[in-house]
């Protein structure tokens, strides 16, 4: 399948979309009106310069506003849209995109709408063009793909087809079960875009939060899988609108707009499974059936990490046997210190339990992502590291045999009982790299996208996604600090979050151990107890041990603790869970928010 990505969806001049598209082995552009428009290229420059570069030019586009329009205003789109097609030709491309009006003052009369667009029919076909028509999710009378469909078959002419956008479609609650009946060779172009969901105004939502996809939560591949089950044989093109995007490097961009394409490619190729049209479309080495977290590494060649773990109850559990790093465990929590000083202190990578190593490996390679450069040993474990868009090293690991990363590690002694391991990482990430880091763990790992969650601080605000797979215990929450002027984010590995049977005896002994714990205002407690009307000798108890606490609508209950920012660059949390509670206790966030400062 041709492989293609609008020019507005990368930033800077025209010029250097179609280098960094081209760069990224895209096969083919749409060229967005407005970037041509502002060019001092000419039209035939940029055909030119597209085919020196390799790249075909698929589509131009948006005509706007020249179908379901006042009657009298007709002839004046007809000027335009006739001019817009002599800049077509010049450009060498036969498909033209045009849009459902969103004019105030559009009648609401289908067959004006539909005698409109078969004009415009004709002037294109007297040009060898064919009319893409797309239903804009805030159109002002068509606004999803039924009516632009219904458009398209009055109309009655063979230049005038059906363009199905992913997110127009998806922000409207339709699927690819709205494609039912309609035939691919009347399909003429398909645009892909994904979003977080969102509760917002559907013009600002499509403008400033559009992604690539495997970024959001919607069903851009049920979309895809339906066009091409349906016959379409065109681009699969990106069309993506953000702010992330007009700020970010366009080579940057077109590299992750082509991993997400490979993404998707990849999970259509599944959802077709053994239909004709599968072979249109790549498929990945499948992800691990399961990824559980492992461990933590943390690069220190001081007595700092060793004094902290010794503190928080870890003990020494092995050393490597070729290189210096420590296993320090407290149950079945890990974290192995890297002493080799050839990172800065404090730099953390994550651990996974996701085999088989070789596929997760060879996932990555075929998807893109660059691998850690790591050296392994005569009888090491297979440990292939993956360095994320923030620079997070993930390191993957088998469940047992040679190639589990115990395997590396001469044991010290028994393993003493302790915490439950590890239950989630927070990682802070630059507000410019959440999509793709977001892309990242999908991709790679198959974990999948929560909510956006945002929470305001004393300075500022933080907004989070949590991450998880359908099968295993890790979670993965990544946080976009907004801070003001002249502060710097927290980046990397913010939080480290441990599991136990009993917090309150957890907290006492890392109280005793002269761990700096989060203090929490008696004003939270008398919040508490207005929310929740706990028990007398509950609320007692979580006042005394500084917990904070957290109700689930089925009953489920948290109680956790936070340190204060430890010298590792980290906070850690302590936490309980009870009756299945499932969620990080983002009712107290901001608490802690106020209280670390």
């Amino acid at each position: 399948m041709r492989r293609g990505i609008a020019t507005v969806s990368l930033s800077g001049r025209l010029e250097d979309k179609l280098a960094a598209a081209a760069a990224a082995g895209f096969d083919g552009i749409e060229v967005f009106d407005n970037d041509l428009i502002a060019s001092c290229l000419s039209p035939r420059q940029v055909a030119a310069r597209c085919a020196d570069l390799g790249l075909t030019i698929d589509l131009f586009q948006p005509v706007r506003d020249v179908a379901g329009i006042d009657p009298t205003a007709y002839d004046a789109a007809l000027h335009r849209f006739r001019t817009k097609l002599g800049v077509m030709d010049e450009l060498g491309t036969s498909t033209v995109l045009v849009c459902s009006t969103v004019l105030p003052d559009a009648p609401a009369d289908p067959d004006l709408l539909a005698s409109q667009l078969h004009g415009l029919g004709v002037l294109a076909a007297e040009h060898g063009v064919t009319i893409a028509f797309e239903a804009l999710a805030w159109g002002r009378h068509v606004h999803r793909v039924g009516q632009s469909w219904d458009a398209v078959v009055a109309a009655d002419h063979p230049a005038v087809t059906l363009a199905v956008d992913t997110f127009h479609m998806l922000a409207r609650g339709d699927d690819g079960s709205a494609l039912a009946g309609i035939p691919g060779d009347r399909i003429g172009f398909l645009q892909v875009a994904d979003a977080p969901l969102l509760d917002m105004d559907v013009l600002e939502w499509s403008r400033h939060f559009r992604c690539f996809p495997g970024q959001g939560t919607l069903d851009v591949t049920g979309v895809v899988a339906a066009t091409l089950a349906a016959g379409y044989d065109g681009p699969l093109s990106l069309e993506v609108f953000s702010d992330v995007v007009r700020e970010t490097d366009p080579v940057e961009t077109a590299r992750d707009a082509m991993r997400s394409l490979l993404f998707l490619e990849d999970q259509v190729s599944g959802e077709l499974a053994t239909k004709p049209a599968a072979r249109m479309v790549a498929a990945a080495p499948p992800p691990a059936p399961r990824v559980d977290a492992a461990f933590l590494e943390i690069a220190s060649a001081s007595p700092v990490v060793p004094n902290l773990l010794t503190g928080l109850g870890f003990t020494v559990a092995g050393r490597h046997r070729t290189k210096p790093v420590t296993w320090w465990r407290h149950g079945d929590a890990h974290v192995v210190v890297n002493e080799s000083g050839s990172q800065p202190a404090g730099t953390c990578a994550l651990g996974v339990v996701a085999p088989p190593v070789e596929a997760v490996a060879a996932r990555a390679k075929a998807l893109l992502w660059p691998e850690v450069d790591r050296t392994r040993g005569t009888g090491e474990a297979l440990l292939p590291g993956i360095t994320s868009p923030s620079g997070l090293h993930v390191f993957v690991s088998a469940a047992a045999g040679e190639d589990d990363w115990q395997h590396d590690f001469e044991p010290t002694g028994a393993a003493p009982d302790g915490w439950r391991g590890i239950d989630h990482v927070g990682i802070g990430v630059p507000a410019t790299q959440l999509n793709e880091e977001i892309g990242f763990l999908r991709t790679v790992l198959d974990l999948t996208p929560g909510a956006v969650e945002e929470f305001m601080e004393p300075q500022g605000r933080l907004r989070s996604r949590a991450l998880r797979p359908a099968e295993g215990d890790l979670r993965v929450v990544l946080n976009v600090e907004d801070v003001r002027a002249g502060s710097a984010p927290r980046l990397g590995v913010t939080q480290v979050a441990f599991g136990c049977e009993d917090v309150a005896a957890g907290v006492r002994a890392l109280r005793s151990n002269g761990v700096p714990m989060m203090p929490v205002p008696d004003n939270y407690y008398v919040d508490l107890d207005a929310r929740f009307a706990l028990a007398p000798e509950l609320l007692a108890s979580l006042r005394e041990h500084g917990l904070l606490y957290d109700r689930d609508a089925h009953g489920g209950e948290l109680l956790h603790a936070y340190t204060a920012w430890l010298e590792t660059g980290f906070y850690v949390e302590l936490l309980e869970r009870r009756g299945g509670y499932d969620g990080y206790g983002s009712a107290n966030t901001h608490v802690r928010l106020a209280a670390q400062g």
